[in-house]
């Protein structure tokens, strides 16, 4: 069974999403790093948190792949 996440936490995924979105591709790693520090600090699997880090470690893998 899900249960809801607080309201404070759903206003902090988006605010998380909405910088992952609007990141410079020179800002990526930056940002990766302190989504995965925000995940070992988490006591549950956040699986919003997992969703930015796939999205940032996508664009990065893009980002080379055009560069080869």
């Amino acid at each position: 069974m899900k249960f809801r996440k607080p309201a404070e936490n759903k206003n902090t995924t988006n605010e998380l999403f909405k910088e992952v979105n609007k990141c410079k591709p020179e800002e990526l790693h930056n940002l990766l790093h302190k989504i995965e520090i925000e995940i070992e600090k988490s006591e549950v699997k956040d699986e919003d948190l997992l969703s930015a880090k796939r999205i940032i470690t996508s664009r990065i893998a893009s980002m080379r792949s055009k560069n080869l």
